[in-house]
C-alpha cells in the first residue's frame, strides 16, 4: 500500500505542475469553466455571490455532471474538499455512504427539492432514489449549518435541485460500460402556455456488478468434530483487517442490481415571480447476489457447496450453502414536494413526504431460493414543512421562518414459504421496533453590513426535540422531548469584490436516529435513553479570487462533539449498542484552488487534512487524515476532455492489517473520459474509473478498472 500511495502522490504531483504552471495538455475536470462570480442560495438561505459567502461552497452543475458521464449522484461528489465516498459497489451498493468533514450521513443533511432524504431509519441515504439526469444542480455547504437548517447539518449540506420545466426540451440518453452496466432513460420539459408547464422523466439502471465480498469462515470456530461428511480442500487460509485467521471458501457472486427511476412536475406561474410546484418521484431499487462460487472441492476435483475442513492444528469447520447465500435488498422511495415561490414579497414555503416503503431484506439458506426464508422490512415516512421570509433592507438581509419535520418507523418480520420471492408471506408479520422522531424550529437570521468591507451574520435556531411512540420486544417507552438553541455567528471582511476573510461559530443539535434508539437484534440491543449530541464548530477561512481566471479558498475549523454516539459493549456480553460518549474532536484544513488556463484548459486542486480523537484521545479511524483530489479539463471545438486523481489515505484502526479482507486501504486513483459532439444536438463519450487496475479494500473489495460509452440527444 506504500507503493500504491507513493505512486498516487507522484501523479499528484505531475499535474500540480501542470495547474501551477500552466500547461496546456489535453486534459479535464469536472468544470468546464470555473465561474468566479457564481451565485449560490444553501448557505445563507438567499441568493448571494459564493465568493462573498462566509462558508465553503461548491457547486456541481448538470453540465459537469453530463461532462464526466457518472453513474451515480456520488460519483459526481467525489472531487468537493473534504468530501469522502465510501459507496464502493457503486449503482448496487446497499451500505456505507459519504462523509463531509469527518461527519457520517446522519450528520450531513442531503435536500432534494427541499425534501429530506435522509431516512428516519439510521438518517443514510437513497441515493439510488435521485435520477441523475434530473438533477440541474448541488450546492454543497462544508461546515455548521444547524441554525438555518437544524440538527442533520452538523457536517454540512447537500442541496440536490432538480431541472425546471419552464422550457421546451427533450433529453434521450442511453449508457453502457463494464459488468454489463446500463443507464437509459429520457427527460422531457414543455410549457404548455404562459402559466403552465410540465415535465416528466424515466431512468432505468442495471448492473450485473462484481464479486466484492468473499465466503469465509473463522480459524476460532473450528471444533474437534464435524456434521458434515465430505471432506473439501481448496480454501484460502489468510487473515482479515483485525488479525484473525479465516478460511476463505468462495464468493455469494456478483452484487448485481436493478433500479427504475420516474419524475414528474408540474409548474403553474401566477405571474412572472410567484409560482407553485409539485414534483413527484419513485425510485424502485433492488440488489441481489447471483452466480455464487465456490472454491471448494470433494477428492474427485467436484466444486461441493457442503462439507468441512480439517485445518493443520486437526480441528474441523463445517460449512453449508447457506454460507454461499446472500440477502436480496430492496427499496421503494416515493418522493412529494409542493413548492410555493414569491419573489414579490420573497416568501418560500416547502411542504411535502418522503415515503421509503418496502425498504429491507430477504434472506434464506439455499442458493436456488426456492426454500423458506425471512423478510424483515424497514419503512419510514419523513414529512417536512419549512417556511421562511426575507426582509432586504439597507443593511440588513434578514431571514426567519420555521420548520417542522416528523419521521416514523417501523420493523417488521415475515416467514417467507419462497426466499426468493419476497411476497410468498406465511401468515402475519411480527412486529419488533420502531418510533417517531419529532423536531419543530423556529429560525431567524441577519446578515448585517456595518461597512462595504464588514459583515456580520448572526443567526438563531430553537429546536424542539420529542422522541415518542418508541418500542422494541413489546415494551413500550416513555416519551421525551429537549429543547435547544443553536446560535450562529460569522463575521466577514471583504476588502475588494475578489477577497474575503471569515471567522464564524456555530452550536449544532443533532437527535439519534430510530435505529440507534429502538434497534433490537442478535447483535445489537437498543438504547432508548440515548441524548441528542451537541457540537460546536469554529472556522476561519479565505475565499480569493486571484485573477479573472483563479480562485483560492483556505478553511480551517474545529469541532467539538458532546454527548457523541458511539457503537461499545452493552450490558449483555454478546451484544454491542450505543451510548452517548464525553466528547470527540475533529479537526481539519482544506485547501482549494481552481485555475482557467485559456479558452480551452482549466484544473482544479483541493487538499484536505482531517485529525478526529475521541474522548480518549484516541484517532477515530473512519475519519481519514488526508484527502487530495485533482484534475485537468480540455475543452475545443467538438472535443472535450478529462483526467482526474483522488487519493485518501487509510482508515485502519489500531492494530488492523492492511489489504486484508474488511480493511480500510489508502488509495490513489484516477479517472479520465473524452466525449465528441458528432452533430448539432448529439454527443458520444467515453469514461474510464481506477485508469490504472488500482487492487484495494473499502471494507469491501474495491473494484478494478471500468469503463462505460454513451450517447446523448437534446433537443
Amino acid at each position: 500500500m506504500k507503493k500504491l500511495a507513493s505512486k498516487g502522490l507522484l501523479m499528484s504531483a505531475l499535474i500540480c505542475g501542470n495547474v501551477f504552471l500552466g500547461s496546456s495538455a489535453v486534459f479535464a475536470e469536472d468544470v468546464q469553466e470555473y465561474d468566479l462570480d457564481a451565485m449560490v442560495v444553501t448557505a445563507t438561505r438567499t441568493a448571494q455571490e459564493n465568493i462573498k459567502v462566509p462558508a465553503q461552497v461548491n457547486v456541481i452543475t448538470a453540465e459537469d455532471i453530463k461532462k464526466r458521464n457518472v453513474l451515480t449522484i456520488t460519483d459526481a461528489l467525489k472531487s468537493i474538499p473534504g468530501l469522502y465516498d465510501a459507496r464502493v459497489g457503486g449503482m448496487s451498493n446497499t451500505a456505507n455512504g459519504i462523509q463531509l468533514r469527518g461527519f457520517g450521513e446522519e450528520s450531513v443533511l442531503v435536500l432534494y427539492d427541499g425534501m429530506p432524504m435522509n431516512d428516519g431509519y439510521t438518517a443514510k441515504v437513497a441515493w439510488s432514489a435521485i435520477s441523475i439526469d434530473n438533477v440541474e444542480r448541488i450546492e454543497v455547504v462544508q461546515g455548521a449549518a444547524s441554525s438555518l437548517y437544524g440538527g442533520r447539518a452538523v457536517g454540512g449540506v447537500i442541496n440536490i435541485i432538480s431541472k425546471d420545466s419552464d422550457k421546451d426540451t427533450a433529453h434521450v440518453y442511453a449508457n453502457y460500460g463494464s459488468d454489463n452496466t446500463w443507464k437509459r432513460g429520457v427527460n422531457f420539459t414543455k410549457k404548455l402556455d404562459d402559466k403552465w408547464s410540465l415535465g416528466f422523466g424515466y431512468e432505468n439502471r442495471r448492473t450485473d456488478g462484481y464479486d466484492r465480498k468473499p465466503v469465509f469462515l473463522y480459524d476460532s470456530k473450528a471444533k474437534t468434530t464435524h456434521a458434515n461428511t465430505e471432506l473439501a480442500t481448496g480454501a484460502n487460509s489468510t487473515i482479515r483487517n483485525d488479525g484473525r485467521p479465516v478460511q476463505i471458501i468462495g464468493t455469494p457472486g456478483k452484487q448485481a442490481s436493478k433500479d427504475d427511476n420516474f419524475n414528474f412536475k408540474l409548474k403553474h406561474k401566477f405571474n412572472d415571480k410567484q409560482s407553485l410546484t409539485y414534483k413527484y418521484s419513485r425510485d424502485k431499487f433492488k440488489s441481489f447476489s447471483s452466480d455464487a462460487k465456490t472454491y471448494m472441492h470433494d477428492s474427485s476435483g467436484n466444486p461441493i457447496y457442503k462439507g468441512y475442513i480439517q485445518l493443520p492444528n486437526g480441528k474441523y469447520l463445517d460449512f453449508n450453502e447457506s454460507d454461499f447465500t446472500d440477502s436480496i435488498n430492496y427499496k421503494k422511495v416515493d418522493i412529494h414536494a409542493l413548492s410555493y415561490q414569491d419573489d414579490i414579497n420573497n416568501i418560500k414555503f416547502n411542504v411535502g413526504l418522503t415515503n421509503i416503503k418496502d425498504n429491507g431484506f430477504s434472506s434464506g439458506s439455499d442458493l436456488a431460493g426456492e426454500g423458506s426464508g425471512t423478510k424483515r422490512i424497514y419503512p419510514t415516512k419523513a414529512y417536512k414543512v419549512d417556511f421562511q421570509k426575507v426582509w432586504d433592507k439597507e443593511k440588513h438581509t434578514i431571514v426567519t421562518g420555521f420548520d417542522i419535520q416528523k419521521d416514523t418507523m417501523d420493523s417488521y418480520t415475515y416467514k417467507l414459504a419462497k426466499w426468493s420471492d419476497r411476497d410468498s408471506t406465511i401468515g402475519s408479520s411480527t412486529t419488533t421496533f420502531g418510533g417517531t422522531n419529532l423536531v419543530e424550529a423556529l429560525f431567524i437570521q441577519d446578515q448585517y453590513k456595518f461597512t462595504d468591507a464588514f459583515n456580520m451574520t448572526v443567526g438563531l435556531r430553537l429546536d424542539r426535540y420529542e422522541k415518542k411512540d418508541g418500542y422494541y420486544k413489546n415494551k413500550r417507552i416513555d416519551e421525551k422531548s429537549y429543547t435547544e438553541l443553536s446560535p450562529k455567528l460569522a463575521l466577514t471582511y471583504t476588502p475588494d469584490d475578489d477577497t474575503t476573510y471569515y471567522v464564524s461559530y456555530g452550536h449544532s443539535f443533532n437527535q439519534p436516529t430510530l435505529y440507534k434508539l429502538y434497534s433490537e437484534s442478535t447483535s445489537t440491543m437498543a438504547n432508548p435513553y440515548l441524548k441528542p449530541e451537541t457540537s460546536d464548530t469554529l472556522e476561519i477561512g479565505l475565499k480569493k479570487n486571484l485573477s479573472e481566471k483563479a480562485y483560492m479558498g483556505i478553511s480551517l475549523y474545529n469541532t467539538k462533539t458532546q454527548d457523541m454516539l458511539a457503537y461499545a459493549q452493552s450490558p449483555d456480553p454478546n451484544k454491542r449498542w450505543y451510548i452517548n460518549i464525553d466528547e470527540a474532536k475533529r479537526m481539519g484544513a482544506e485547501f482549494d484552488f481552481k485555475f482557467k488556463h485559456d479558452d480551452k484548459i482549466s484544473s482544479y486542486l483541493n487538499v484536505t487534512m482531517q485529525n478526529a480523537k475521541d474522548d480518549n484521545d484516541k484517532r477515530i479511524s473512519s475519519i481519514p487524515k488526508r484527502i487530495v483530489n485533482l484534475g485537468l479539463d480540455y475543452n475545443y471545438d467538438k472535443w472535450s476532455a478529462y483526467i482526474e486523481g483522488q487519493y485518501s489515505s487509510d482508515r485502519l484502526d489500531d492494530g488492523d492489517v492492511g489489504g486484508k479482507l474488511y480493511s480500510e486501504d489508502p488509495f490513489f486513483i484516477a479517472n479520465a473520459g473524452v466525449s465528441y459532439k458528432f452533430m448539432k444536438n448529439a454527443v458520444v463519450s467515453l469514461a474510464v474509473r481506477n485508469l490504472f487496475d488500482r487492487d484495494y479494500w473499502q471494507w469491501y473489495k474495491a473494484p478494478g478498472r471500468t469503463w462505460n460509452v454513451g450517447v446523448d440527444f437534446t433537443f
